[in-house]
């Protein structure tokens, strides 16, 4: 073969796979961020699901291939209940609850929705924020926000979009400067969303996807052993998740903690998204709600890796996060270092992903607390 016919090859096989790659994406989306031009099963819908899932007693099965995270808390958002805080943030604050048997957060919130959702970024704060004070007859006391590396940039995630009206709705109420969904924003959307398309992480997903078993829409969980799972992941009655049976007891030795985590290198915030973030606090505080900051942390193999430019956007943003907190007098809780928090290596189900052994020390770890706010203050176990 020469060349030519080489080079040829070479070319043809790589615009092969991109396509495969393009196709599998755009068909499986397992964030379900593309549209569909086929029917849709639609009887079961996220509304239904989570009535069944409040009114159930040991959570539903979580269902596979039907909707993205976001159609759910969405739904979980608004659902008229009475609760005592709303969490915010990414799949890291997904096992903190109120309702499994080791529980998280107890005195700052005693009963709580977990509304977070997988690669959970700043715009979902917004939009999150915006479904639930849209339900006025039962607003929390306290919304938490979980923060990550990545929390303090737009544009570090797609999956907003499921629900982009409410993001820009609350865009709109807190600063007109940002208010308009304006062309260029659009248009870099799009780009990403073309981009995300040859993306080796989520072709990882959507073959995940596609090796297991389609769960029924409403499928309603046996009494089980809670550290131990069940062959799928579970909702729990208050949004939070626990992990399968495989995930649960796969091997907890990481001995490499390197991963890209969302960062752009010397990019760990952006001024306006903090500018923004600012002024859903305020907007926050203006409805006599507290807010409270929290920091899950990572595991130790990252942190064993201090030349890896995560490490440097750890240290930055968690101080950046204690300025925002000190200028809105509102709280922190947690670090990213698990020695601060005392979280045990074997505590972790991945790198990034805390266990809820750990997660169940984050308030005796309270680095941070500034000044009371407006309403009676939270009390906490220990200050520090």
């Amino acid at each position: 073969m020469n060349s030519k016919s080489y080079i040829k090859s070479i070319f043809l096989f790589i615009t092969l796979l991109l396509t495969v790659t393009a196709l599998t994406n755009y068909i499986v989306d397992p964030g379900n961020i593309y549209p569909k031009y086929y029917s849709q099963d639609n009887r079961v819908t996220p509304e239904f699901f989570v009535k069944k899932l409040i009114e159930s007693k040991y959570g539903l099965l979580k269902p596979k291939n039907v909707w993205n995270d976001r159609d759910i808390k969405k739904e979980l958002a608004i659902y008229p209940d009475s609760y005592d805080c709303a969490l915010i943030g990414s799949s890291q604050i997904m096992q903190i609850s109120s309702y499994r048997q080791n529980k998280s957060l107890t005195t700052t919130c005693p009963k709580l929705k977990n509304l977070g959702v997988s690669g959970g970024s700043l715009e979902d704060y917004l939009a999150l924020t915006n479904l639930v004070l849209k339900n006025k007859e039962s607003l929390p006391k306290v919304v938490v926000f979980g923060i990550n590396p990545w929390s303090l940039n737009f544009g570090r995630d797609l999956r907003w979009r499921k629900y982009e009206q409410d993001y820009y709705e609350m865009k709109k109420k807190i600063s007109l400067k940002y208010a308009t969904k304006n062309l260029s924003n659009e248009n870099e959307s799009n780009i990403a969303l073309l981009l995300n398309l040859f993306n080796l992480e989520y072709l990882k997903s959507s073959l995940s996807n596609i090796s297991k078993a389609k769960i029924e829409k409403v499928t309603q969980a046996s009494k089980f052993n809670q550290n131990i799972g069940l062959d799928h992941q579970v909702i729990l009655p208050d949004g939070s998740l626990i992990y399968s049976s495989r995930l649960l007891k796969r091997d907890k030795n990481f001995d490499d903690g390197r991963n890209s985590y969302k960062i752009v290198n010397n990019l760990y915030y952006q001024q306006h998204a903090i500018e923004i973030f600012t002024k859903l606090i305020q907007h926050l505080i203006n409805y006599e709600i507290d807010v409270v900051l929290l920091l899950t942390p990572y595991h130790h193999s990252v942190w064993n890796n201090q030349e890896q430019p995560i490490i440097e956007a750890f240290k930055i943003v968690e101080e950046k996060v204690h300025d925002i907190a000190k200028q809105n007098k509102i709280k922190v809780i947690g670090s990213f270092n698990p020695n601060n928090i005392g979280c045990l290596e074997n505590e972790f189900t991945d790198t990034m992903h805390s266990t809820d052994e750990c997660l169940m020390k984050l308030e005796l770890s309270l680095i941070h607390i500034s000044e009371p706010t407006r309403r009676t203050p939270i009390s906490y176990a220990v200050f520090c």
